[in-house]
């Protein structure tokens, strides 16, 4: 039993500093404090927000840098919409065939969606891993200055 968060929390507290901030605690809620291997009470859970992330920007690009060592590359999937970026895929650490006694680094499952600055190209999406990091290079979507035509109005009135 934890008796440091309360039953339910989740639901009291709706949305509040964001829908990523309070996914990073389920993990917390049912913990059992006495048992040294907690990886293994949520063997099926995805890790919805432990993928952290920082985005630059520079011109008409932008840098999102995904802090995710241990990645299967055949597994990620980057999906792009509009103004939005949904990673996905697994995490494994090689034990080269050792038996775990302690294990304290996530494996399985992850997964992170965030809200872009602007929208960007779907068609145009540069990536690449390196040393536990994945880059992803997006492109703004920069959509042609339409003129718009006049509207005519007819006079009615005029006989």
């Amino acid at each position: 039993m934890n008796d440091f968060w309360p039953k339910g929390w989740k639901r009291a507290l709706p949305n509040f500093l964001g829908e990523d901030f309070f996914s990073s605690f389920e993990q917390f809620e049912n913990l059992d404090p006495e048992n040294q291997n907690n990886q293994q009470t949520y063997p099926n859970k995805k890790n919805l927000s432990g993928i952290h992330v920082n985005i630059y920007e520079s011109g008409h690009e932008l840098l999102c840098i995904f802090k995710l060592p241990g990645l299967k590359l055949k597994e990620v999937d980057i999906d792009i919409y509009e103004e939005t970026i949904k990673v996905t895929g697994s995490v494994f650490v090689d034990d080269h065939g050792f038996r775990p006694i302690q294990q304290e680094i996530f494996e399985g499952e992850v997964e992170r969606k965030m809200k872009l600055p602007y929208p960007v190209r779907h068609d145009k999406i540069d990536a690449s891993y390196h040393h536990g990091y994945l880059i992803v290079l997006l492109h703004r979507h920069i959509r042609p200055n339409e003129s718009k035509a006049k509207v005519i109005i007819n006079d009615l009135e005029e006989n």
